[in-house]
């Protein structure tokens, strides 16, 4: 009876809202098992958990004393060389840690103490977090051992000269280990004591890693604890982020004042240039008249009167000369500070956008955890593992209830609300339509978009625009995809592809989804920002369908009103479903 409970469970898992169940399965059959093989004979008395952590801890030590990029030693048996480099932005420096010919070491367990001793001294981690770091270290060098074309690509020259074939990575048999270990651990650009991201956890962990990594359950600890480090380190690059942005905002405003006054410095300038050309003009004038004046007198009198003017019109002259210069300056300066500030703008966004992707991989990572700890209760005890999962449907299907009762309607963006507005009514089913910007908290209307022949009920927005449909001025004619300007509903962009009029619009990633026409046929497309196709599903799709994106997939109607399972990124065919 328990055997039959535990098999219904393992059913129960598989149908648990995880798509990726089913790749995982496969991804785990497909990759190679680490299994580290240690000694097991006749065993002499051994060093305490102490002092082999001192080891670590002692090669940290000497390194503090020492520059970087010298090997240092330990009894010959043990030895560390920091490869670091601020060359090569966007590769990786590495502290690497050698087993040398004299060590005994014959015990996995006896490496991750001496790294996590090193871990805790180097970098300031907890007991708890050094030993996480140092299992995931073993498995990293264990999974990518001896692959210089990886090391090549992912670190900086300083690393890799310090690397063969035969010493990168870490062995799986103990006897391979003297003389032919230097263990790799990838550092990030800001390593240093008390920062927990010294250490780059999303490298020791990647999937080649993750999957080797839960092939053992004994693992779970290490992999729970691991995703509440990467957990701190998002937790702190988001607050960072945000600390900049904020600072990032004042120095714009800042900029946009200086380049208003140097703009009115320079308007003044003109002004005066201007002026002086006019004055130029007139005493040039008077000049030529005075040389006409009879009365000597008069005519001394007058080019007198001339010529103090003329002195007085070329002082001024380079008077304003001077501040034009300054003026110049002061524009090359502000530019610079703007163009400075656009960059700083530029970099923060693209470590928002790494942020968000690490915080999307950490939730897939942690679906896997807690699959794996399923799989594991089932196995260790069936009716407590089933009591947890009704419990943790509940759970869910109480909070999925919250998020979508305090979801924003998928018109409304940064308060604004994209209204669209049906204008009349033509047959078979099309549609004119006018898009509306409303104010969503004082609910006053803004202004019209001027765009004309926006067709069908189905459009979307995200920071890239407002995504609708629009005929080309018939609806025989064929239609577009056409991205408005989010600030002033203005046509930004225009797709080159007949889209389906009645089409769904799908943001997801900064990429519209859309069914498009072609010869009669119709496909899924996907376009990027500047509404360029980027994939199209090679099967045939129903026109009528809906689409459903669950993680990787994306769902959607055949032709034939079987169910599609396409790959998001480049749509291609996963899987078809059909429907009992």
């Amino acid at each position: 009876m328990r055997k039959h409970f535990a098999s219904a469970l393992l059913v129960i898992l598989a149908a648990v809202p995880a798509a990726g169940l089913e790749v995982d399965i496969d991804e785990l059959k497909k990759a190679g098992k680490i299994e580290f093989i240690n000694y097991t004979g006749p065993w002499r008395a051994q060093d305490s958990v102490s002092e082999v952590k001192s080891i670590g801890a002692r090669l940290a030590a000497a390194a503090e004393k020492r520059g970087e990029n010298e090997r240092i030693n330990y009894y010959m048996k043990y030895s560390l060389i920091r490869a670091i480099s601020k060359d090569e932005p966007g590769k990786l420096s590495a502290d690497i840690i050698s087993i040398d010919k004299e060590a005994r070491v014959t015990h996995i367990q006896y490496i991750r103490r001496i790294l996590s001793g090193y871990f805790e001294r180097m970098y300031g981690y907890s007991e708890k977090n050094a030993y996480t770091l140092a299992v995931f270290t073993t498995y990293y060098n264990a999974v990518y051992r001896g692959d210089m074309d990886y090391f090549g690509k992912a670190y900086k020259k300083v690393v890799a000269k310090n690397l063969t074939a035969a010493n990168a990575g870490l062995a799986t048999r103990y006897d391979k280990w003297p003389g032919a270990t230097r263990m790799v651990i990838p550092l990030t650009e800001e390593a240093k004591r008390g920062a927990i991201d010294s250490i780059d956890p999303d490298i020791i962990s990647d999937k080649k890693v993750r999957t080797a990594v839960r092939k053992e359950d004994e693992n779970l600890e290490q992999r729970k604890d691991l995703a509440d480090i990467k957990e701190k380190i998002i937790e702190k690059e988001k607050k960072e982020t945000a600390e900049k942005k904020a600072d990032l905002a004042d120095k714009s405003r800042d900029a946009e004042k200086e380049k208003k006054r140097v703009e009115a410095e320079r308007a003044d300038v003109e002004r005066k240039k201007l002026e002086q050309a006019r004055e130029e003009r007139k005493l040039k004038d008077e000049k030529e008249k005075a040389k006409s004046i009879a009365d000597p007198e008069q005519k001394k009198k007058k080019e007198e009167e001339i010529a103090s003017r003329e002195e007085k019109q070329k002082e001024e002259k380079r008077k304003t000369a001077e501040k034009e210069k300054t003026v110049a300056s002061e524009e090359k300066r502000v530019a610079q500070k703007q163009e400075k500030i656009r960059k700083e703008e530029k970099k923060l966004a693209e470590k928002e956008s790494k942020t968000a992707k690490k915080e999307e991989a950490l939730k897939e990572e942690k679906k896997e955890i807690a699959k794996d700890e399923l799989k594991k209760e089932i196995k260790e005890s069936p009716e407590r593992a089933k009591a947890k999962l009704e419990e943790k449907e509940k759970e869910l299907d109480k909070r999925e209830d919250e998020l979508r009762s305090k979801e924003l309607d998928r018109s409304v963006f940064a308060e604004k609300l994209y209204y669209l507005k049906i204008k009349e009514y033509l047959e078979a089913g099309h549609y004119n339509n006018e898009m509306y910007m409303i104010n969503a908290a004082t609910r006053k209307v803004m202004f019209k978009s001027p765009v004309e022949n926006i067709c069908g009920s189905r459009y979307d927005v995200f920071s890239g625009g407002v995504a609708v449909i629009v005929h080309q001025g018939d609806h025989r004619t064929g239609h577009r995809l056409v991205l408005l300007d989010r600030e002033t509903l203005k046509e930004s962009k225009r797709g080159k592809d007949d889209i389906f009029w009645r089409s769904f619009v799908e943001i997801r990633d900064g990429f519209i989804y859309a069914v498009m026409v072609d010869k009669g046929k119709y496909y899924l497309g996907r376009y990027d920002g500047a509404l360029e196709r980027t994939a199209l599903s090679q099967e045939a799709v129903s026109e009528n369908t809906f689409i459903s994106f669950y993680g990787e997939y994306v769902y959607i109607n055949r032709h034939d009103k079987k169910i599609l399972v396409l790959k998001k990124d480049d749509l291609s065919l996963v899987e078809v479903i059909e429907p009992r």
